[in-house]
Parts: C-alpha cells; structure tokens; sequence
C-alpha cells in the first residue's frame, strides 16, 4: 500500500511539472496563457483575495438592512416565514436565504415597524456609502490611478436601485425557469446574462478607471456576468438546500456563513473583472508600444 501511494505521488509531481512546463512554454509564446499568468501576477500584487474579503464584508452588511426594508415594504413578510430557505432560494435567491434569517416572525404593531424600517433605511443608505467607497478602492488600487472619491448621493442611489434591478432579474428567471420549461428557461438565461452584462459595463464606467474606450471594460462585464450566473445557480441547487438542511442545527449562524460565501465569491468577481479589464489594456498598450519601436527608423537618416 505504500508503495502504490509512492507511486501515485510521484505520477501526480510528473504530470504537475509536465503541465506546468506546457504553460509555462505557451506563456513564452504570448496568447491567453500569458493574459492569464499576469491576471494572476496583478491579482497577488494587489492581494486580491484581501480586496474580495473586503468587498464581501461591506456587501453582507448592505445585504442585510436592504433585506428587511424591502421585504418589509413590499409586504413579503409572510411569505418569507412561511417558506423554507430552500425554496426562497428558488423563488428570489440569494436575498430570499438571508430574508429567512432577517425578518422577524413575531407581531409588531405599526409604529414598531415604522420604526424598524426606517432605522434600517439609515443603516441602508450607511452601508451603501462604505461599499461604495470600497469599490471605488478596489478600482482605482487595481488600476494605479489617482485616488477617487465617490460624489454626492447618486452612486449610493444607483448601487440602491442596481441591488432591486438584479433581485428583480433573479426572481423572474426562476418563475420562467419552472413554468415555462427548458426553452423558456434557456431564453430567460440568455437575456439575464445580457441584461447583467450592460448593467456591469456601465457601472464599470463609472468606477475609478485609466483612460480607456468602453471596449476595454468589456472582458470584465463578461466575467461579471458569466460569474453571476454561476452564483444564480449555485445559490438555487446549492446553498439554499443546504441552509434548509443545516438550519435547524446552525439557525441563523449557519444562514449568515452561507450568504457570507456567496458575497465573497461576488467580491473575487468583482476584484477579478476590474484587473481582468486593466491587465488586458496595459498588455494592449504595451503590444502598441513595441510595435511603434520597432516601425522607427534605426540610425542617422541619410
């Protein structure tokens, strides 16, 4: 037995080093190996992973006040208590798993709620402004350019109105995904990931970036939009069943780490289409700045 252990192990090292020299002989030669070896190299530089945690941390928290006041105003309340978080997560998604844990199940007079609704407003508006400025961070750190700060309401509005519009989209593709069959179903996903697309390239515009055309900020709103669908089907198949399974034994802790997982995934998108978009400029750049080089003439003209 330890023999064939050995041998399993040194198989395993042959064919990681065989493949690491296959991609490491492609990077050599340019293409999209070598595109993804620098992803990958500004990625560490930056320390993605500490932006996602960042972005998720600030997300969880927007999530949850957003959670209650619509859910709250929009009268779902009993729906939501009624409902196991398996199926929220097929109905609404990922905000249907954290509704299961935020809205409260007990009678509440008018001006209680009153109250609680508008203190979550606060807190609402609060959270947005911290996301906001993090994205920002995360934009302008990965970008290299000068520091930014977000003006005035309008992004705090737009992140607001940007969380409904993607809720709404999530809801309406799992109602035509059961009712209206595969086809309906292919279509709807088909026009989610476009519509998710355009809303990314547009919010990409308007986050701190180099000067760069809008065709440049396209490779990050296809990874944005790829990646949410990911998530939208990792949430329906996948997180909420196994909050339903674990809720009676986590409660409202094991809720809580299943969306915490599911905003730090975003945040890894997130922070992977921003330096998608920029190592992808800068290699562009630097293509142009070769070949402008090379085209000038060498030597004293005659």
């Amino acid at each position: 037995m330890r023999r064939r252990v050995d041998r399993g192990r040194r198989w395993v090292v042959s064919k990681r080093v065989w493949a690491e020299g296959i991609l490491l002989e492609h990077r050599k030669r340019g293409g999209i190996v070598a595109a993804g070896y620098d992803v990958q190299g500004l990625d560490a530089d930056v320390g993605g992973g500490i932006l996602a945690g960042a972005v998720a941390f600030r997300m969880f928290l927007f999530m949850v006040p957003f959670v209650y006041v619509v859910f709250t105003i929009l009268g779902l309340v009993a729906d939501t208590t009624n409902q196991n978080p398996a199926d929220l997560a097929k109905t609404v998604g990922i905000t249907g798993v954290l509704a299961s844990a935020v809205v409260s199940t007990q009678d509440q007079s008018a001006w209680t709620q009153l109250i609680l609704v508008a203190g979550a407003t606060v807190a609402l508006f609060i959270t947005a402004r911290s996301l906001v400025k993090t994205l920002f961070v995360v934009n302008w750190l990965i970008w290299r350019t000068p520091r930014v700060k977000p003006a005035g309401q309008r992004p705090i509005l737009l992140l607001i109105g940007l969380t409904v519009v993607l809720s709404v989209l999530a809801a309406v593709l799992n109602l035509l995904r059961r009712s209206a069959g595969v086809p309906g179903a292919v279509l709807m996903v088909c026009l989610v990931t476009a519509a998710a697309f355009a809303l990314w390239w547009w919010v990409s515009s308007m986050l701190p970036h180099a000067s760069v055309p809008a065709r440049a900020l396209i490779p990050g709103a296809v990874l944005w939009a790829i990646g949410l669908d990911a998530l939208h089907l990792l949430t329906t198949f996948w997180i909420g069943p196994l909050v339903a399974r674990k809720s009676n034994t986590y409660g409202a802790v094991g809720i809580a780490l299943a969306v915490l997982l599911w905003v730090y995934v975003l945040g890894r998108v997130i922070v992977g289409s921003a330096g998608l978009n920029a190592t992808l400029w800068r290699r562009q750049e630097e293509r142009r700045s070769s070949v402008t080089v090379d085209s000038m003439p060498s030597g004293p003209p005659a």
